[in-house]
């Protein structure tokens, strides 16, 4: 299955866009970049997060330990993937845009 969206362009090493992806789960653990796009280690702070069909829902962060690593997630990543019939294992494909601390879900694909 493969859903298509607005896509944000830009590249991976662009100032402005950061694309990345994770694998279907009940919670989203965000990327070395973007935490610190975000500020993230300094500051824990709300994002914004748009679907393919290009609303924006805001949520909290949180910080958690694995293997000693403090890792940042999204709080109600639950909610997010259940409300957009997102399913457990699908690839799901991201782009952080800086300037609005906003990460928008651009294609979904079954593996």
């Amino acid at each position: 299955m493969t859903k298509n969206a607005r896509k944000v362009s830009g590249d991976g090493m662009d100032a402005e866009f950061f694309n990345f992806s994770r694998k279907g789960d009940y919670r989203l653990r965000l990327p070395v970049e973007v935490v610190n796009r975000t500020g993230l280690s300094d500051n824990l702070q709300p994002l914004s997060v748009q679907n393919m069909i290009g609303d924006v829902e805001v949520y909290e962060t949180n910080t958690e330990l694995n293997s000693g690593a403090l890792r940042y997630a999204i709080d109600g990543w639950r909610k997010f993937m259940a409300d957009n019939h997102l399913e457990f294992g699908h690839m799901l494909h991201f782009t952080y845009v800086t300037s609005q601390k906003k990460i928008v879900l651009n294609d979904v694909t079954s593996i």
